[in-house]
Order: structure tokens, then C-alpha cells, then sequence
């Protein structure tokens, strides 16, 4: 099951739909979620001295006291701490109550409760939500200072308490969380701004939501491996049948890019890949590279001339994909290049600075034939009409509203973790990993997507199997720092083999 990530206001949505469409009962639902958290936590509760269950005033609390349960069946001692036992939601009264008939110790008063807090060697925090948009105030923000300055293992129950769940931003003070056990979805604030920070290992507990109440909401989705698929390829076939490329870019001082976005394409299943560079490269990318056919452009001062253009009239349409950008310097010939190869009827992908070069002519992508745009953050500003801190604090939005205005574009949004987008399909691939922090890793990707483009001719497949194809060349046995490019192209027919086995 491929995990939903969710605003607020959509995780509410599909817990109301579930209740109300689909009759099942608020009780089960709490039920399941408190199941699927005790059998996640049991080895750590049992192991623990002192454990604390902090609950909060609402249905997330609901779900701290039904865990508590959970524990007594189980013979863990635990202790519950409960603020305010006076104003509670209707299931969790109903939870306080079993509470009380099984004599599950509880504190309700402040100062013991935080003596406990201070000794637990686990904490459960289920104070506040997805529902919670205000400040966090006293007592709760006292509480929450103590459970951070424990020395307890924390694992929050949905969010971390006093993290807004669509924005991701602290409300005052919030939880520092080892681990969040999210209820039914994950939810965007979980990855926005701060979530990242305090959140800490994320999990997702299936609680008997029906999946397609989330299809219907629109949600984004978490990539995983099994989801993605990588071409066929029969054997009874010719280099024709897997696509050309032609694969646009490099000057005197970016040689290497253009070379490392050729060799991962052709590593990537490409039938045919002719590299345009800039005649004054011709002879150091001719050294480095054997496989790949060389088209040379009139060059100037080290990039391509403007009247290298026509060599790319020329030669258009002879390909299924054309990509731009690896090493081409941010020119005007640049943007004449961009300009030439989105009137053409291939499949377009821009890159690096190929996407500066389109920042004033967005129009050409209102085309009838797909484009890939591959742009970090810092690119993203030359796309959409928002400044670096916006598409920071949003980049959920920034993508969505992008791809609805140009349908035929499929955008991959480069971060610590990576968001795809099509019309109206948004997809994260979350395997951060700062090996792919270093220059020469954005030209690798360039290059397999280009490759799995001419095998599939499928813009989205290509997307979301390309990127989660170059997290998983990141995720060998060596240092982060010590990672080079090259490393990530000899991983590359490994993970393919890999991904075809399973």
C-alpha cells in the first residue's frame, strides 16, 4: 500500500468520510491505532523502567489512554498523565473512564506529573494532534519543555505535539520527538519546514481508513520501491526500440557535466545517445567518452555560439528525447537553445541551467509534447512567480500549482527529500542522503531519466523510477563524503538488477 501524505484538513477529511460514509465507528478506528502504536512501542515499553503517557485534551489524547490499556493488558506498568480530565471529547471520556475502572495508575496534577516525566525512560506524547493551530500555552508548554529536557525516548503519536500538521512549523514550543508514529497517513508538515527536525523517525499505522477515501482527496504520495517500475525490455528488440537521445550541454569550464549526464544515460538503457557540445570541448569529450556519438556546435569564448542553434534545427527531429542543460552556462545561446528545442515535437527535459534559460519564455511550455524539468530549489525561482524562502516553506503547493498550469510538464522538485509532480498527481521520494549533496549528482539523474525516457516514453514513469533509481545509487557502503559521481554510475546497473528481481 503506497502511504498518503496529507494537510490537516485532508486527514480530517478521510476520518470523517470513514465514520460517516463507511459507518465505522470512531472507538474502532482509536482501537486500531492504539494496536498498531502498542505493538510498534511494546519491546521499548517492556524494557523500560518508568514509562509516562502524556495526554492531551482531545482525540490524540483519546488515543494515549487506549495505548495505557493496551499496557495493563499486557502487564507494563505505565503511568498516565492526564491536565485536564474536566474537558475532554466525547471517545476520549470514554477512554478516561476504562482508564479509572481498571485502576491504570493516573496524575492529573502538575508538579508530580513532571517529577515523572523528568524520570521515564520512555515518554509517550499524545498531548496535542492534527487538529491543534494555536500557540501552545500553559500548562501544555510546560509540560512539553520538561519531556524535552528528559532523558527519555519519545515517540509522539501523529505529530509531535505543538507541530502544526500542514505547515510543519512550531507553534510556540513543540516535542522533540525520536519518533512519530502518524495515524493512518503521514501528514506534509511532518516534511515542511520544522517537521523535519522534530519529528524524527517517521512511521505510517494503517488504522482501517479505506485507501481510496485518500485517491479521491488528491493526496501526495510516498514513493517506495516497490512503486516504481522499471521498462521492459525484449529481447527480441533493436537499439531503435529504446529510444535516442540527444543530450545538449558541457562548455570549457562544465566538460565534465555533459560527460557524467551521457555515461549514466547510456548506463541507464538508452538504444542510441548522440552528445551536442560546443566545438572547442570536441577533443577532451571525445577522450572520456567512446560510446556515445559527438555532435559539435560553433562555440564562443567557451559556450555555445548563438549560431550553434541551427545546428539543433537540423537534427531535432531525428530524436524521441532532447535534454539541455549539463554544463552550459547561463548565455543567451542558452536560451535560444531552450527556446529551439521546445518547438520541437520531442520530448523536452531541462536541467541545471536550462531552466534558468526558460525563466522568461514559460509560455513554450504550454506544448502538446511532454516536458521533464528537473530544477533545486534555487532553479525553481526562474519557474513560478515565488521568491527561494516561499518555494521553502511550501514546496508541496509550489509544485502542485505548477503542474496544474503546465500539464504537459512532470516536475522534480530537488531537496533534501524530492517532490514529483504531473497534472495533478504529486508524489515524494523521502532518502535523504547527503552523499547526493555534491556537484555532478543533478547531471547523473538528468542522464537516467533521459535513458529510461527512450525505453518507456512514459514522462511520470521515467520521473518517479529515475529518482528513487538515483537514491538508491546513493545508498552504498561508503561515507557520505567520500561518495564521488562515478561511484553513483557504477551503482547504477546494480540497482537496475535489483529493482528487476523484485
Amino acid at each position: 500500500m503506497t502511504q498518503s501524505i496529507c494537510t490537516a484538513n485532508q486527514a480530517r477529511q478521510a476520518d470523517t468520510l470513514a465514520i460517516q460514509q463507511y459507518r465505522i465507528p470512531s472507538l474502532l478506528l482509536m482501537e486500531h491505532a492504539a494496536q498498531e502504536c502498542f505493538c510498534l512501542l511494546k519491546k521499548r515499553l517492556q524494557n523500560a523502567r518508568s514509562s509516562v503517557i502524556v495526554c492531551g485534551p482531545g482525540n490524540n489524547g483519546a488515543d494515549g489512554l487506549a495505548i495505557a490499556r493496551l499496557c495493563k493488558d499486557h502487564k507494563i506498568k505505565c503511568t498516565v498523565f492526564l491536565p485536564d480530565p474536566c474537558h475532554l471529547s466525547m471517545d476520549e471520556k470514554i477512554q478516561w473512564d476504562m482508564i479509572q475502572a481498571l485502576d491504570i495508575p493516573h496524575i492529573s496534577d502538575l508538579e508530580p506529573a513532571l517529577k515523572k516525566i523528568e524520570q521515564a525512560d520512555v515518554i509517550i506524547d499524545a498531548l496535542f494532534g492534527n487538529g491543534l493551530d494555536r500557540p501552545i500555552q500553559e500548562p501544555y508548554s510546560k509540560i512539553i519543555q520538561t519531556i524535552n529536557a528528559s532523558n527519555a525516548f519519545v515517540a509522539s503519536i501523529d505529530i509531535a505535539s505543538g507541530l502544526q500538521a500542514t505547515t510543519g512549523k512550531a507553534l510556540g514550543i513543540c516535542v522533540h520527538a525520536d519518533q512519530t508514529l502518524a495515524i493512518d497517513c503521514f501528514k506534509t508538515g511532518h516534511y515542511r519546514n520544522e517537521g523535519r527536525q522534530y519529528s524524527g523517525q517517521l512511521f505510517c499505522l494503517p488504522i482501517g481508513i479505506p485507501d481510496h477515501l485518500h485517491d479521491r482527496l488528491k493526496t501526495a504520495l510516498l514513493l517506495e520501491t516497490k512503486d516504481v517500475q522499471i521498462p521492459l525490455r525484449n529481447s527480441h528488440s533493436h537499439k531503435g526500440t529504446f529510444g535516442k537521445a540527444l543530450m545538449i550541454g558541457g562548455s570549457q569550464s562544465m566538460h565534465g557535466a555533459i560527460t557524467m549526464a551521457c555515461q549514466a544515460c547510456y548506463r541507464s538503457g538508452i538504444g542510441t545517445l548522440t552528445c551536442m557540445i560546443p566545438d572547442c570541448i570536441q577533443e577532451i569529450v571525445g577522450q572520456k567518452m567512446e560510446f556515445a556519438m559527438n555532435l559539435c556546435a560553433p562555440s564562443q569564448d567557451g559556450t555555445f555560439a548563438l549560431e550553434g542553434v541551427a545546428c539543433l534545427d537540423q537534427e531535432k527531429s531525428k530524436y524521441d528525447i532532447l535534454s539541455l542543460g549539463n554544463g552550459m552556462g547561463r548565455t543567451k545561446a542558452t536560451e535560444l537553445f531552450v527556446e529551439h528545442a521546445l518547438k520541437s515535437d520531442a520530448c523536452v527535459l531541462l536541467d541545471a541551467d536550462a531552466c534558468w534559460g526558460l525563466r522568461d519564455q514559460l509560455h513554450l511550455l504550454d506544448r502538446e509534447a511532454p516536458v521533464l524539468l528537473t530544477p533545486h530549489l534555487k532553479e525553481m525561482t526562474y519557474l513560478c512567480q515565488k521568491d527561494l524562502k516561499t518555494i521553502q516553506e511550501d514546496p508541496f503547493d509550489t509544485v502542485s500549482t505548477f503542474c496544474k498550469e503546465h500539464p504537459q510538464c512532470t516536475l522534480i522538485l530537488k531537496s533534501d527529500f524530492t517532490l514529483i509532480g504531473h497534472q495533478d498527481k504529486l508524489y515524494v521520494v523521502d532518502h535523504a542522503n547527503s552523499a547526493l549533496a555534491k556537484g555532478g549528482s543533478g547531471d547523473i539523474l538528468c542522464g537516467i531519466l533521459t535513458g529510461l525516457y527512450g525505453q518507456c516514453r512514459d514522462p511520470l514513469q521515467a520521473a518517479t523510477t529515475g529518482v528513487m533509481i538515483h537514491n538508491l545509487c546513493a545508498a552504498i557502503k561508503k561515507d557520505p563524503a567520500s561518495v564521488m559521481p562515478q561511484d553513483l554510475i557504477e551503482q547504477i546497473p546494480i540497482v537496475f538488477s535489483s529493482l528487476r528481481e523484485n
